[in-house]
């Protein structure tokens, strides 16, 4: 059950677009001369805002065809459509279960009736991994449906029921560093950038705001998963 949260403390402040929280964090500088130690408490107040707003919001994985990327991409799916499928061990049903955020409670405090613990994901305004928008770029060309299936890291009958909506997936273009990519990747690598590093990364950076534009997104998120 979700939970509506509200602070009551002179430290935190809410407006219609931010809630605004002030934090005092306490450290300590320790001087030393010869065997005396001086040591002297800081403090350095800092404030956090945060917006109030969700925003619609993509993620663009850099090495998306590969296992991570795809799996990631497929798990999001697969609990957004509610799937459900058979192993050997009985039916499994998709789930965030591996979530600190969707998964875990935090205890807020004691009130009339004892310890009230609420989900985490409450604590604040958070985006939910379902309404994710996923894109990405990667050196093979294949995909996601295909990539999935290469890496071998989902049960197969889960595979059959995600592949219509993966195979509709397909990495753009990449950058390829040698040093940056291990050497069985070669031959997968169909799918690169080519010109000068200006022209490549001038590339993704208007692959960034294709993206944004055409899925219309508020905010991109570029994640390493290669």
């Amino acid at each position: 059950m979700s939970a509506n949260i509200l602070i009551n403390s002179p430290n935190l402040k809410y407006t219609d677009t931010h809630i605004e929280a002030q934090y005092s964090y306490q450290t300590t500088s320790v001087h030393q001369e010869g065997n005396k130690l001086t040591v002297t408490p800081r403090t350095t107040e800092m404030i956090f805002r945060t917006e109030r707003h969700v925003p619609r919001l993509g993620v663009m994985l850099v090495g998306w065809g590969g296992n991570n990327g795809t799996t990631v991409t497929a798990a999001v799916l697969a609990n957004k459509l509610g799937l459900t499928w058979r192993t050997k061990n009985g039916e499994k049903k998709a789930n965030y279960f591996g979530s600190f955020l969707q998964s875990s409670t935090v205890c807020l405090g004691s009130g009339s009736e004892g310890e009230v613990n609420v989900p985490f994901c409450d604590l604040l305004p958070m985006v939910h991994p379902n309404d994710i928008i996923f894109d990405g770029w990667d050196i093979s060309s294949m995909d996601l449906g295909r990539a999935m299936e290469r890496a071998q890291v989902l049960d197969w009958s889960l595979q059959e029921q995600l592949r219509p909506y993966m195979c509709c997936l397909k990495p753009r273009p990449s950058i390829s560093i040698p040093d940056f990519i291990a050497a069985n990747q070669d031959s997968r690598a169909d799918n690169v950038l080519t010109g000068t590093m200006a022209e490549q990364m001038e590339r993704v950076r208007a692959d960034i705001r294709d993206f944004k534009l055409s899925s219309g997104v508020d905010k991109v998120i570029v994640l390493w998963t290669a």
